[in-house]
């Protein structure tokens, strides 16, 4: 697999940056309040987004509601823009997490 932008791997921190960078185009302090509702409403403090993707999409969707599905497609589409094409059927944020973080849980005995 080749490392260009539009196939590669993408490890944790290129993730979380995809999250961020989602996130920023709404407001500056949504993921403080995310972050927030995380460890106080649905108590994953310990596992953060990439290991409990769904207590994000929770508490993004209690948070905002309908509206958080913009949002979510905002960050998915952040994601995809650097991941391999073959992500790009995925049309959940807990399916694409999920399934990169496999695929780089596999990456070092494919070599």
């Amino acid at each position: 697999m080749t490392t260009t932008q539009q196939n590669r791997l993408l490890n944790d921190y290129d993730m979380m940056d995809s999250i961020e960078e989602g996130l920023n185009k709404f407001r500056p302090g949504i993921k403080y309040t995310l972050t927030w509702r995380m460890v106080v409403q649905v108590a994953s403090p310990k596992e953060g987004i990439l290991a409990n993707p769904q207590a994000f999409v929770t508490a993004l969707r209690s948070i905002f509601g309908r509206s958080a599905q913009m949002i979510e497609q905002e960050i998915l589409e952040q994601i995809k823009n650097k991941a391999d094409n073959q992500y790009s059927e995925l049309s959940s944020f807990t399916e694409l997490v999920n399934a990169l973080r496999k695929q780089n849980m596999c990456a070092p005995f494919m070599q």
